[in-house]
């Protein structure tokens, strides 16, 4: 992993951050199928674990930094969810488990009864707590709590790097009054980015 550091540092001198990355994630990836190989060969089960650790990291890192680098143009606005129901103060680990059920959502805002967000309610976190806890417990005991709050305005790349400080599971949008407008998860970013460069493909693909 510091070789790949190094290899990008040295490649940044003549590239841009996301090029770079891209080349050295590349390399990684040629060295961790060679690693893979050599482990096939020779019967070493310890050189095929660290070529698949070696091929993961580097493609992490690579699909890390593209988003950073594609969100960096982007504002807030552009990757909230803004169709959703949440939970009010009140709410409990059978109300959440209903509307799991009968909606698409992963995770469940918890606001306050204006609207002001308090928390978020994870899937993970509900069947953990069904686990262990009486369906009537609140919410408000197993939700995050700790949620980046963004205005609609921010840029993209920003609140991200909100959520990956406070390791959010959420960033909620907020209005001017606090109330909860909209929320970004990592997953619909994941699909934002997905659809810029299928968009990205078509628009520069030559009509015939």
């Amino acid at each position: 992993m510091d070789g790949g550091r190094v290899l990008r540092a040295l490649l940044s001198l003549r590239f841009d951050r996301a090029t770079a990355t891209r080349y050295a994630a590349t390399a990684g990836q040629t060295l961790a199928f060679a690693f893979g190989f050599l482990g096939l060969v020779g019967g070493n089960p310890l050189l095929v674990f660290i070529a698949i650790f070696i091929y993961l990291a580097a493609t992490a890192e690579s699909a890390d930094v593209a988003m950073t680098e594609t969100t960096r143009s982007l504002t807030v606005r552009d990757g909230m969810i803004t169709v959703f129901e949440a939970l009010g103060p009140g709410a409990t680990l059978a109300n959440a488990a209903d509307c799991l059920i009968r909606t698409t959502q992963q995770e469940f805002p918890v606001v306050d009864a204006v609207g002001r967000p308090e928390g978020f309610l994870t899937r993970y976190a509900l069947f953990k707590a069904l686990e262990r806890s009486e369906r009537a417990v609140s919410v408000r005991e197993v939700m995050h709590r700790d949620i980046p709050l963004v205005d609609p305005h921010e840029r993209l790349d920003v609140a991200l790097e909100k959520m990956r400080e406070a390791q959010a599971p959420a960033i909620g949008v907020i209005d001017a009054e606090q109330r909860l407008l909209a929320y970004i998860t990592p997953e619909n970013l994941g699909e934002l980015m997905v659809i810029r460069r299928v968009g990205t493909r078509l628009t520069n693909t030559p009509v015939s």
